[in-house]
């Protein structure tokens, strides 16, 4: 046999067409593009599947996280590589200080909140991602070694929910890397090669060197993803009694605090109450991950045991009993330390990871303004103007988004008019897993 006739064929334009129908995609997609070859491969394939009808709408994000010196000269390549596909492109860039242990984590956590909130501000309902079989296996391997469960072992899931409505989907993620790699060929495109792909101080890189031994074993990437998909089936399975469990005992207010029925929580099996309780944690502290496990095991514990006393704090949030029912807030503290919010007139954002706000009305010139915690500040001027607070648990309100010029209180939707100059639309993120108040 040939090399040519043994080598992988590309992955077809019908091929990617039917991969991406399979998770039913909006016509407005945004590709994540960092400009390598994986990510290059599918944009020129999304590219491919926009033209196909006048209706869809592609828009290409790059984020910028500016840890290398050639950062921003390689997002400018990005951009001219998206030109030349004919897509539009943004540029998003990961500003403040940047911690010097974890970066890589803190770096994937701010990559996906630029992305989300470039979505939400561009009409895009679904996040396209270049994650394909080798990563699949490659993220088995590396949870496997730091003992995950079945949720860790069943890998990257090909849908799964960013920041607000947005969906990340990973479309080529039963795809081969070879087949991706034939793409380029084929197109005659070059890709930006990050030589952090190669640094063997990353645990991922120590991973696919791993697998090279493991194949002699049996253990090749398609066995190591076969095995993610048996366990994803398991996780699936776990989800959906979690969906029952929230969706009939817990009810999340318009104003950002979840109400659970304690006692069904009691009676549930521990691994869904441990999951349901995930959810909580995740939804009121605005995060796209749980606590780690132990610390959340430690909460569950205190939960069964009926010992919260005035209340337990984990993942920026609070939960304290309210007779038969267990309340989930923000802690006031954490929602001040979230980043504050800038938008432009019929702009719109994600703020604190919980709501998203419109700014649908401002003067021309009102500079200056930005969304940040109402706190206790902003709770005093509205009592001053004899503002009344929403109904529901009153400790929840200084975590609620306000408009803000300095230390003048510009609008806070959930109390109602403070400057009528100003509207500022807010909604809670609410996911599907809770029934509304």
């Amino acid at each position: 046999m040939s090399a040519a006739s043994s080598s992988p064929a590309p992955l077809s334009a019908a091929e990617f067409a039917a991969h991406l129908a399979a998770l039913h995609p909006s016509d407005t997609l945004a590709v994540a593009f960092s400009g390598g070859p994986d990510s290059l491969a599918l944009l020129y394939l999304a590219a491919q599947w926009a033209k196909k009808s006048k209706h869809r709408k592609l828009i290409v994000l790059t984020v910028d996280h500016g840890l290398r010196p050639e950062s921003a000269k390689e997002a400018l390549a990005c951009a001219r590589m998206a030109k030349a596909l004919g897509v539009s492109h943004r540029i998003l860039v990961w500003r403040g200080d940047k911690p010097k242990a974890g970066i890589q984590a803190a770096a994937r956590d701010a990559r996906y909140r630029l992305l989300a909130q470039a979505c939400v501000s561009e009409g895009a309902s679904d996040l396209l991602v270049a994650h394909h079989l080798e990563d699949q296996a490659e993220t088995f391997l590396l949870r496997l070694a730091r003992g995950s469960g079945v949720d860790g072992l069943a890998g990257m899931a090909a849908v799964r929910m960013l920041q607000g409505d947005v969906r990340l989907l990973r479309p080529l993620l039963d795809v081969p890397r070879a087949r991706l790699m034939a793409v380029l060929a084929k197109a005659k495109l070059e890709a930006i090669q990050d030589p952090s792909n190669d640094n063997p101080r990353f645990d991922r890189v120590k991973a696919r060197r791993l697998m090279a031994g493991l194949s002699a074993l049996g253990l090749d990437a398609s066995r190591l993803a076969d095995t993610a998909r048996h366990m994803a089936r398991v996780r699936a399975a776990l989800e959906a009694e979690t969906r029952v469990l929230l969706s009939t005992h817990a009810t999340l207010a318009p104003t950002g605090y979840i109400e659970a029925d304690a006692a069904a929580f009691l009676r549930a099996p521990e691994e869904i109450g441990l999951r349901a309780l995930a959810e909580i944690l995740k939804c009121v502290g605005g995060t796209d991950y749980p606590p780690r496990f132990d610390a959340l095991a430690g909460l569950y514990a205190a939960l069964k045991a009926g010992k919260l006393g005035n209340g337990r704090t984990l993942n920026g949030c609070k939960l304290v009993f309210e007779g038969k029912r267990l309340v989930a807030l923000r802690e006031a503290a954490a929602s001040l330390g979230a980043a504050p919010l800038r938008l432009k007139t019929g702009e719109s954002g994600i703020w604190d990871g919980r709501f998203v706000v419109s700014l649908s009305a401002a003067p021309k010139r009102a500079g200056g303004i930005e969304i940040r915690s109402l706190g206790s500040e902003g709770l005093a001027a509205l009592k001053a103007q004899g503002l009344d607070a929403p109904a529901g648990v009153k400790s929840a309100l200084p975590a609620l988004p306000a408009l803000w010029k300095g230390t003048a209180l510009l609008a806070a939707p959930h109390f109602g008019t403070v400057d009528p100059a100003y509207r500022l639309e807010v909604r809670v993120l609410r996911p599907v897993l809770f029934a509304a108040a």
